[in-house]
């Protein structure tokens, strides 16, 4: 028979066995967070899972421009996701964005409630206001866009346009004087200009101008379908007051980009005209700097 002593020193025995294996149990209540270090986070491999890229902010490859811009200022930029895939030939826009800061050269801009991103101030026009005239003319933002029209007054801090091109309703509207382009009338950013080539002459808006590595001053412009073009300063020309025209006058009016054939029929002193073209639906109303004389045409040889 066993004595009780023996018994009780076996339970001892077993109790310290019991008590040392939870002590090495992890998830015993007396392994606190306290009791041993943490490990370092694991560092990211930029080799498997790259950091997220933006756009290239200059995809054209335009010239350097020492521009600076303040934070807040209104402008019209190609917006991020057009940049990313931007080439000659490739269908562009100008939205309105406003800027965040300066990236070096660069500038960082948002548009809309986009995220903000990093671009070349060769692809900004920034809206510079003067003192206007009725009838000057100007660009604007129409549901985001930058678009053409002629003021017919202000209000305050507010001009009321009315929008002159082809193709959105030639309505009058409210216009905030920050968002408010005046254009003079030459070769400038945001304006339109008479691109000449071998098939002949179209309408397209400049953007941005510079000098390129091979000395010669090309413009960034915005083509008949919004298409990317780069043209020598020298085949550009500045589209003439049609103010200064008669009613019956030949003009060539820009309609989809081409310049077609049409006739004067009226001309508003706020600075928009109706042309007819031949034999083609009802007249049309368009801004000044729409419509170019027609080229005189050749006299028969007798």
């Amino acid at each position: 028979m066993q004595s009780p002593g023996r018994y009780l020193g076996l339970a001892c025995a077993l109790l310290l066995g019991a008590c040392d294996s939870a002590t090495d149990d992890p998830t015993a209540p007396e392994a606190t967070a306290s009791s041993a270090p943490l490990a370092a986070p694991k560092e990211i491999d930029e080799t498997v899972v790259p950091k997220r890229q933006g756009a290239e902010p200059n995809p054209l490859g335009l010239p350097a421009a020492s521009v600076t811009y303040s934070e807040g200022q209104f402008v019209y930029a190609v917006p991020n996701a057009m940049l990313a895939t931007a080439k000659v030939g490739k269908s562009l826009e100008l939205r309105a964005a406003h800027v965040e800061t300066m990236d070096g050269h660069d500038v960082i801009v948002r548009t809309g409630t986009d995220a903000p991103y990093t671009i070349h101030p060769g692809y900004v026009v920034a809206p510079k206001f003067v003192h206007v005239e009725r009838g000057a003319r100007v660009f604007v933002p129409h549901r985001g866009r930058l678009r053409h029209g002629v003021v017919q007054r202000q209000v305050k801090n507010q001009l009321i346009v009315r929008y002159a091109d082809v193709g959105v309703p030639p309505g009058d509207q409210t216009i905030a004087l920050d968002e408010v382009g005046v254009l003079g009338g030459g070769l400038e950013p945001g304006g339109y200009a008479i691109a000449r080539h071998a098939e002949g002459q179209h309408l397209v808006m400049l953007v941005s101008s510079g000098v390129h590595a091979d000395g010669t001053t090309q413009w960034f412009v915005l083509g008949p379908e919004g298409e990317a073009r780069l043209y020598d300063a020298k085949d550009l020309a500045t589209i003439p007051d049609a103010r200064k025209l008669k009613p019956g006058s030949s003009v060539l009016v820009a309609w989809h980009g081409d310049m077609v054939p049409a006739t004067l029929r009226t001309i508003d002193p706020t600075g928009v005209v109706s042309v007819k073209r031949p034999h083609v639906g009802a007249a049309i109303v368009v801004g000044i700097d729409l419509v170019i004389p027609a080229p005189p045409t050749a006299e028969p040889t007798p």
